[in-house]
């Protein structure tokens, strides 16, 4: 049997209004990062723009063009030194979108430029923070099992415009083929990303006492460390890559690497960096929006929302299996900071041995039964990711 999902695949022919209620998938072919932009900014650009638009981006944009204005045009100035290529790629976006480019960056420096701004999601009133990863290792190690779960969280208007996105390189194209969940106007690479290697990568969102307008931003370092030249070269080359350089802010780096069967978790604030290879022998390892290895409770400070996940988590035997990994990320059970929750977007689920990764959304966990609203095959052979509806 064949169920009509809610979950789109389209191309620049099929359009997909931004009040549809469904969070598709873009498949987009390209020669080069313009051509990739453009595409991707013609067929979102009513989700750029309606999150463009919405209360928190305004008040982020309104920040750069007043009192930030000289931090916003030093990170633009410091990152496009570095990665001209994904400026590239931007500049495609904001002329598919037809909003300025100046929207663009804005939208792609988030996360450093809200911490110099002071907006903190673990602060009051909420104190809710953002996204959950569980790792588990079966008792016979890797091969006997390995998975990795995800929740990404985020409040507001985003959780209905969000979208997932392939990039296919046509031949010659000056770019490697590159997939992931998209806040709208984004690069790949942000939040939750793949490549063609095997290669899985999710953040957790870190919230240190002190930003700093120095240093690169977190969407080029992991869309280049993911995506980009050494990527082909497994999960040490990728390690190498995302702490090669000094971030502006920091986060935790989460990394699963298919055909090596390695998952490993980085911690980074600025220059340093803290490096924790999963083992089956760890029993239990999760993160979620506190430092865990880097120096917790001095350069942030423990919040209600990560404690109490982490409380739980840690309550309970620790993950052995998908299914393990299933039920902790759709726990409820503490009412007050549960697990899996409304600011939840999706849940990713991805089995280290068959390379599956399934995804749940709009307010469905992995444990209640629905089933997943789409597979996605990291390991198929073929140029084009094997995308399987079932």
């Amino acid at each position: 049997m064949v169920r009509i999902l809610t979950l789109a695949v389209v191309s620049l022919t099929t359009r997909v209004s931004a009040t549809s209620g469904r969070n598709p998938v873009y498949r987009i072919s390209a020669h080069s990062l313009y051509d990739a932009g453009l595409q991707h900014g013609k067929l979102a650009a009513d989700r750029i723009k309606a999150w463009r638009h919405s209360d928190e981006i305004c008040k982020l944009v309104s920040w750069t063009e007043g009192k930030g204005k000289a931090a916003f045009e030093k990170m633009k100035i410091d990152n496009a030194a570095v990665f001209p290529q994904y400026v590239e790629e931007m500049k495609g976006l904001a002329e598919g979108s037809g909003l300025s480019l100046d929207i663009i960056w804005a939208l792609n420096l988030i996360a450093e430029l809200e911490g110099l701004m002071g907006v903190n999601p673990l602060s009051p009133p909420t104190r809710e923070g953002h996204c959950s990863d569980i790792y588990a290792v079966s008792p016979q190690g890797y091969n006997g099992g390995f998975y990795h779960g995800h929740n990404e969280d985020w409040r507001g208007i985003v959780k209905e415009l969000w979208y997932l996105v392939e990039l296919i390189p046509e031949a010659g194209a000056d770019f490697e083929q590159c997939s992931g969940f998209m806040y709208p106007g984004t690069l790949v690479g942000w939040a939750l990303a793949w490549n063609a290697h095997g290669i899985l990568l999710t953040q957790n969102s870190l919230f240190p006492l002190n930003s700093s307008i120095s240093g690169l931003s977190s969407v080029f370092m992991q869309r280049d460390a993911v995506c980009g030249k050494s990527s082909s070269q497994g999960i040490d080359a990728v390690i190498a890559a995302v702490t090669s350089k000094s971030w502006s802010l920091g986060a935790s780096v989460n990394l699963i690497d298919l055909r090596a069967r390695k998952m490993a978790n980085v911690e980074v604030f600025e220059d340093n960096r803290v490096i924790t290879f999963i083992t089956a022998a760890m029993g239990n390892f999760s993160h979620f929006n506190n430092y865990k290895t880097y120096k917790p409770g001095v350069i942030d400070e423990a919040q209600p929302s990560s404690v109490h996940r982490q409380a739980k988590v840690d309550s309970l035997p620790a993950p052995r299996s998908r299914e393990d990994v299933m039920k902790l990320l759709s726990d409820t059970s503490d009412t007050a900071y549960p697990v899996f929750r409304n600011i939840t977007m999706g849940t990713f689920i991805l089995d280290g041995i068959t390379g599956q990764l399934d995804v749940w959304c709009c307010g469905q966990s992995p444990a209640s039964g629905a089933p997943a609203l789409a597979t996605f095959d990291l390991l198929a052979s073929a140029v084009v990711p094997n995308m399987l509806f079932t």
